[in-house]
């Protein structure tokens, strides 16, 4: 590996971010190993989100017109030079320690494809007082099988290969799926690796009436599966 060329690629997806992509930033610029390039994708934005982006001048900050989250992921992870991949949320924060502790997982066992480690939910803090009221978590700790935990090897990734495009809000579930099916070997972490904010406008709570293409992900991937094994 080059010296210019950085071990972990950090990927940012956002839309209209600007209230906390500062602090996710920052949570990934934080991270106790140095080697890292952070990518920014801001797939179009209204607010002030490139002001925010552009207040780091350590990170690239990309920008597409059309909007998409899995348009958004792809791009980044085409952009990437990193030997690694990790994806953070743009309103989530990674612990300081989760790159080290996972790269420490990958130096254990250089079989691993993929290391995830747990998430830690929580009540933005600066919600007033009512809306943290109606906001509740049944399970504040679990383990995290979703993009923000996720440390993968570029290799590893490509032989999945890229998000669907087609999904709004599944993207993760179905390439997650794929991963299985192609035999990526994974670890859990029992360590808390990111924090996921809740704040009233995330993707669960805003759309719950599309929650449909979750299902129709799963079955296309279990009629997927039904295939292979006939044939």
């Amino acid at each position: 590996m080059s010296p210019t060329t950085p071990e972990v690629s950090v990927i940012i997806p956002v839309y209209n971010g600007e209230k906390y992509l500062a602090e996710s930033i920052q949570s990934a610029l934080a991270q106790k190993h140095a080697a890292i390039e952070i990518l920014v994708v801001d797939n179009g934005s209204t607010d002030g989100t490139p002001n925010v982006a552009r207040m780091f001048p350590a990170i690239r900050y990309l920008h597409l017109q059309e909007r998409g989250l899995a348009k958004a992921l792809n791009h980044g992870v085409e952009q990437s030079r990193g030997r690694f991949f990790g994806f953070l949320d743009a309103d989530d924060l990674w612990q300081p320690n989760k790159l080290t502790k996972q790269l420490e997982a990958f130096a254990r066992n250089p079989a691993t494809d993929m290391v995830f480690g747990h998430i830690e939910q929580f009540i933005s803090p600066e919600l007033p007082d009512p809306i943290k009221a109606r906001l509740s978590i049944r399970d504040k700790r679990l383990p995290g099988r979703v993009k923000s935990t996720l440390l993968i090897r570029q290799e590893s990734f490509w032989k999945v290969g890229s998000f669907e495009e087609s999904t709004n809000f599944a993207d993760f579930i179905e390439w997650y799926m794929r991963a299985v099916e192609q035999g990526l070997q994974e670890v859990m972490l029992p360590d808390t690796l990111t924090l996921r904010r809740i704040h009233g406008a995330n993707y669960g709570f805003t759309d719950r009436d599309k929650r449909i293409e979750y299902v129709r992900v799963i079955k296309r991937g279990l009629d997927r599966r039904r295939r292979l094994r006939d044939a």
